[in-house]
C-alpha cells in the first residue's frame, strides 16, 4: 500500500497538470506500472497488483463510506478518497452540513457503537469536536472531526480496516 501512496502522488502531480481533460496513462518508477483515469474532478489509481485509489473533488466528489458509516443527512461533499489492496481498505470524507457539531458526532458515535466499535479518543478544543472509535478484533477503525463555521460544519472522517 505503501508503494501504491508513492506513487499515487507522483500520479496526483502529473494528473492535476491535466484538470479538466479525461484520460487514462500508464506511469511507472522502473518496478511498478499505475494505471491513472482522470475525469475533471475525479481520479481513479490503479496498481499492478490491483490496489486502487479513487480521488475526487468539487462537484463530482461522491463518499463511498463503509455500509455502516453513512453521510450524515444532508451533507454536501467537497473532498473524498479511498483506497484499497490486498492488506486492507480506508478512506476519507470531506463534507459541509447545517448542523451542530454535537449532532454530528453523535450521530456516528451511534453508528459506530452499533458497528461494534468502542470509543477510543473524545475531545473538544474551541470549535471543533473529534471522536474516534475502533475495533480491535475486526481492525477497524473511524475518526470524525467536526469544525463548526460561520457557513455550518465543515467535518471530516476518515476509516480504516485491514
Amino acid at each position: 500500500m505503501r508503494k501504491l501512496i508513492v506513487l499515487a502522488m507522483i500520479a496526483i502531480a502529473a494528473g492535476v497538470a491535466g484538470c479538466g481533460k479525461s484520460a487514462t496513462k500508464v506511469y511507472t518508477n522502473g518496478k511498478d506500472n499505475v494505471a491513472v483515469s482522470n475525469s475533471g474532478d475525479h481520479m481513479t489509481i490503479t496498481g499492478a497488483n490491483g490496489a486502487k485509489v479513487e480521488f475526487g473533488s468539487g462537484t463530482t466528489a461522491t463518499a463511498k463510506m463503509p455500509s455502516f458509516l453513512p453521510l450524515y443527512p444532508g451533507a454536501k461533499v467537497t473532498t473524498s478518497i479511498t483506497g484499497s489492496d490486498k492488506n486492507g481498505s480506508g478512506g476519507m470524507v470531506a463534507f459541509q452540513v447545517a448542523a451542530s457539531t454535537d449532532d454530528v458526532v453523535n450521530f456516528y458515535k451511534q453508528k459506530t457503537t452499533a458497528a461494534g466499535m468502542a470509543q477510543a479518543m473524545s475531545a473538544q478544543m474551541g470549535d471543533t469536536s473529534t471522536y474516534v472509535a475502533a475495533n480491535d478484533k475486526t481492525k477497524q477503525s473511524v475518526s470524525v472531526s467536526a469544525t463548526k463555521g460561520g457557513d455550518g460544519t465543515t467535518v471530516q472522517i476518515t476509516w480504516g480496516a485491514k
